[in-house]
This record gives C-alpha cells, sequence and structure tokens, in this order.
C-alpha cells in the first residue's frame, strides 16, 4: 500500500471559524472547504482561505455542479473551480455526483 502525503484527519471549514484558525493556527490536519464558497476573487472569504492555506493543506469539495442533471456541463462552473484550485493547490478535488439543477 503507498503512502498518501497529508494523510491526517481533517475538519469542515466554516466562514465563522476562519479569525480564529488563523490567529490560532490550531494543530489539524487539514481543512475541507466547500468550493463554490470562494468561487467570488476577492473579499475577506477569499482572503481567509489563502492566510488558512498558508498554514495548512486543503481540500476542496464541491456540491453544486449538478453533474447527475441531463443538462451540459456548466463550463463557466468548472472554470471558476479550476481557478480555485491553481490558487489554492489543494490535496484533493472532489464534487457530488449529484442533480442539484434541472433546465439551468
Amino acid at each position: 500500500m503507498g503512502t498518501y502525503p497529508g494523510l491526517s484527519a481533517g475538519i469542515g471549514l466554516r466562514a465563522q471559524h476562519h479569525e480564529e484558525i488563523v490567529s490560532r493556527l490550531p494543530p489539524v490536519g487539514w481543512f475541507e472547504a466547500h468550493s463554490e464558497n470562494y468561487f467570488a476573487q476577492g473579499g475577506a472569504h477569499r482572503e481567509h482561505l489563502t492566510r488558512i492555506r498558508a498554514h495548512y493543506e486543503l481540500s476542496l469539495h464541491g456540491v453544486g455542479l449538478s453533474m447527475g442533471s441531463t443538462d451540459p456541463l456548466n463550463l463557466q462552473h468548472l472554470r471558476e473551480l479550476k481557478r480555485l484550485v491553481d490558487e489554492v493547490e489543494p490535496l484533493f478535488v472532489s464534487e457530488h455526483l449529484s442533480w442539484s439543477s434541472a433546465s439551468g
């Protein structure tokens, strides 16, 4: 069995904890962030994510791509995800295989 970088317990990153994480730097292996919460460039959320990433590994998890839908893939969503991935360089990227939209 191979080894994986960052193999440790992580917790979900929530906006109400951003300031405390940055100021206290708790002993956590990594944080999972919901991708869509950080698509907007600039602003406090994106700044906090960048600051947290300076100290921790990240995993990005999306919930809004709607890959199970009969609609075409949302290319704008994928562009936003790529921009975020390029910026924060997460260990992992995952997405719900769900049907969360229909007809747009």
